[in-house]
């Protein structure tokens, strides 16, 4: 059989192969250089933080969510508790100023009105007689706010009329005046000697605010010294 292309390219390859075979050391330092690499440590990643078990998240977040909805709701009712009270005393003022609602007892005398008290009240309001700063008063009456008895001192400045509407407070300290808006009419309220006073008219919002401040002063001189 004659020799092909084919067996003549084999013979080539090989002698080449034999030829240009590594030398020893080369070979050597190869198998070395592999067998450190299979003695090299295997890196392992640090182990990743534990996720907090669902249940966990969700009492925490359920935690966080009540505390933030008892807050608003605290803030929510004592805002309505206040409203609810703003609105009681502007009911009684209206009231009022329908006829024959505005007194009991008629008198520009504060030692008449005062003593009137008497009997009808578990508590002595302060009656002031601001006639001199252009505010006299014109009488009184018994009304009914959020379930207990006040008094209404009734005082005129000028055109308008003016109820000054006084009770117990169980705080003893006093408290800042504070100007509200209900339906058209002007309300300045205050706490100051354990009463709590609301003054209430159609003055506009700085009369009225004079006013309250003149019988705010004259109340508190009027009040007995505590003991």
């Amino acid at each position: 059989m004659q020799p092909t292309e084919a067996d003549d390219l084999g013979k080539l390859i090989r002698r080449d192969a034999t030829r240009h075979a590594p030398p020893p050391a080369l070979a050597e330092r190869i198998r070395a250089g592999v067998r450190n690499a299979e003695g090299a440590p295997t890196y392992v990643p640090p182990p990743r933080p534990k996720a907090r078990p669902r249940w966990l998240q969700a009492i925490g977040l359920f935690g966080a969510g009540a505390a933030t909805a008892w807050g608003l709701s605290f803030v929510l009712l004592l805002g309505t508790a206040t409203n609810a009270l703003d609105d009681a005393v502007t009911d009684s003022h209206i009231r009022s100023l329908m006829a024959g609602h505005l007194m009991d007892v008629a008198s520009t005398d504060h030692h008449t009105v005062k003593p009137w008290f008497a009997g009808k009240l578990d508590f002595s309001p302060p009656v002031v007689d601001l006639a001199a700063e252009g505010h006299p008063l014109i009488g009184a009456r018994l009304d009914y706010i959020e379930g207990r008895a006040v008094a209404a001192l009734v005082y005129r400045s000028g055109q308008h009329v003016v109820n000054l509407f006084v009770w117990p407070d169980s705080r003893d300290a006093a408290s800042a005046q504070q100007l509200v808006a209900r339906r058209g009419y002007n309300m300045v309220r205050w706490t100051e000697g354990g009463m709590q006073a609301w003054a209430v008219s159609d003055l506009n919002a700085a009369e009225l605010q004079a006013f309250a401040k003149l019988a705010r002063e004259r109340m508190a001189a009027a009040q007995p010294p505590a003991s």
